[in-house]
């Protein structure tokens, strides 16, 4: 019973690290300092050359150029905050048209409209948006040609994709038919340079 013990008493290097002297030196100087010594090119950087400052075109990200990620990033976060906007906007109007006894029951209505109508607009329209960036994408690699076709398709499969789980296809039509017009509209605008 006595040798059936297993613990750190019985613990030795050499059984887990082998005979190799390299991870013996390792284990020693883990167990002496807490930590693997660091790689020379961390101990001894080498200074890097100074890069000359870019140019302010070089700055803005230019509108087709950008990469997956970034049209993205950049394209659900505006029109997550357009639709928060626009939605508070048509919210606190209908909050001042229902309006309210005492000057805190109007404003009570208006804060209800507004984050009723705000945040689901913008939440409705960053999810088309990521759906239309994605199928844009994906579209434009497998045809490669970026052109209006693709935003036009990539529309109106991210407004049928948002309603897809509707009972009837109506909904699905309506949202494919104004999602395609809108970002039909919208991806002529970024091409003319508008936007």
């Amino acid at each position: 019973p006595e040798q059936r013990r297993t613990g750190l008493n019985s613990f030795s290097l050499t059984s887990v690290s082998g005979p190799d002297s390299s991870n013996l030196d390792k284990m020693a100087d883990y167990l002496s300092s807490g930590g693997i010594r660091a790689p020379e090119i961390l101990s001894n950087p080498t200074p890097q050359p100074r890069q000359q400052p870019r140019a302010k075109e070089e700055l803005y990200l230019e509108g087709y150029g950008r990469q997956f990620g970034e049209k993205m990033t950049y394209s659900v976060g505006l029109t997550y905050g357009l639709g928060l906007t626009s939605g508070g906007a048509y919210g606190a109007m209908l909050g001042l048209r229902q309006g309210g006894k005492t000057s805190k029951l109007l404003l009570n209505s208006v804060l209800n409209s507004s984050s009723k109508y705000g945040p689901a607009l913008g939440n409705q329209s960053a999810i088309i948006t990521m759906f239309y960036v994605a199928s844009h994408g994906l579209l434009s690699w497998i045809r490669e040609e970026d052109d209006v076709f693709n935003a036009a398709a990539a529309g109106a499969f991210s407004g049928a994709l948002y309603k897809s789980a509707a009972k009837t296809w109506q909904p699905a039509a309506k949202y494919a038919a104004v999602s395609s017009a809108v970002f039909v509209g919208l991806d002529t605008i970024v091409r003319q340079g508008y936007l």
